[in-house]
């Protein structure tokens, strides 16, 4: 994997989906930055480059998923970055372009990643086409 890959950010609190959808992604040719709250992307965000897409969890401790968002809204820090939300919740809030109900199965959510976020693993032509 380059340095040139699409960085996808994932905001996660529970480590084992964390660590399967951070392995996944790797594994479809994505650069994965994980955080464990609201708090911790925020903080992250400030030090490093901007995500080309971010998989944001609602509820989590700390900074829950609806409090990152709010506060994205109001700091405008990644406008045009589509936000996808991995929830057990039903609610799906303003300002995600796609909501993925927990347990996210895996071709649903590879779906909507690279629908947003396109591989630079793929072919000249892009995605497969149905």
């Amino acid at each position: 994997m380059t340095d040139s890959a699409p960085l996808i950010l994932l905001i996660e609190d529970e480590e084992d989906i964390r660590d399967a959808v951070a392995t996944l992604l790797e594994m479809e040719g994505y650069r994965v930055a994980q955080c464990i709250n609201g708090e911790d992307a925020w903080t992250w965000l400030r030090l490093h480059p901007r995500p080309g897409l971010v998989l944001l969890d609602l509820m989590m401790p700390v900074m829950d998923g609806q409090a990152f968002l709010a506060k994205l809204s109001q700091e405008r820090m990644l406008e045009g970055v589509p936000i996808i939300v991995l929830s057990g919740s039903p609610f799906r809030p303003p300002g995600a372009v796609a909501y993925l109900r927990k347990p996210v199965a895996v071709d649903p959510l590879m779906e909507v990643v690279r629908r947003f976020l396109p591989s630079s693993g793929e072919g000249p032509e892009g995605p497969p086409t149905s």
